[in-house]
């Protein structure tokens, strides 16, 4: 699944552009969807989680838990939780009893518990209880939708810098927008330097705040 943390008027915005991205310039408008794409996953993997919503579905062993823990969060809604009332390996076994919120079970969403309450008493096994559900977040973060438009914009920048250098006019300067970048010196202006120095500092921010959540977990 693919997603899009930042917009094409964002980066356009980052950059000080004055003309919109379209199929005529370079790069494209489909050409920086496809950076914006890239790079949210690469924003994904930065900061140990996916921050859009996803739709999953986990069935659980059960070993008399009070609370079942999901591997991903925080969750946005509960879709159902069925149960077996058999064991797995019987010719009976189905997850085909839905449980009810709030009178079989209560959800913690932001930190993706799922408690057990005194009306359900389920039995031990393998594969008892699946939860559907959502999680992720609706409203992507600011500091993910910043760090993403200025990994993209970046790219931008790199790209024209590289198409000039393929095309040999090295030495002389490229401009997006009011950003005007001389090379081959250090690839040097404030504005760019302080674009690396964001993406930087924002990456940190977000490695730092992970020790809020829980990270995704494999079930065995």
């Amino acid at each position: 699944m693919a997603y899009e943390y930042s917009t094409l008027d964002l980066v356009q915005a980052e950059l000080r552009a004055t003309e919109d991205f379209s199929s005529s310039t370079v790069p494209t408008a489909d050409d920086v969807t496809t950076w914006i794409q890239q790079e949210s996953a690469e924003v994904n993997q930065v900061g140990g989680r996916i921050y859009g919503e996803t739709t999953y579905s986990e069935v659980l062993d059960y070993k008399g838990e009070e609370t079942l823990l999901t591997s991903n969060s925080p969750i946005t809604t509960v879709t159902s939780v069925l149960y077996s009332t058999s064991s797995l390996g019987s010719d009976t076994y189905s997850l085909d009893v839905t449980k009810v919120e709030d009178t079989d079970y209560t959800v913690y969403k932001d930190s993706g518990e799922l408690a057990i309450l005194s009306n359900w008493t389920p039995s031990d096994g393998r594969k008892r209880i699946q939860i559907n559900y959502d999680a992720g977040f609706t409203d992507i973060p600011d500091t993910i939708e910043k760090l993403t438009t200025k990994k993209t914009a970046k790219r931008v920048i790199d790209t024209l810098l590289n198409k000039d250098i393929n095309e040999k006019k090295s030495g002389k300067s490229v401009s997006v927008g009011s950003i005007s970048i001389v090379k081959p010196a250090d690839f040097g202006v404030k504005q760019y330097q302080q674009l690396k120095t964001d993406i930087g500092q924002l990456e940190k921010d977000i490695i730092g705040g992970t020790s809020l959540y829980r990270l995704p977990l494999h079930r065995f």
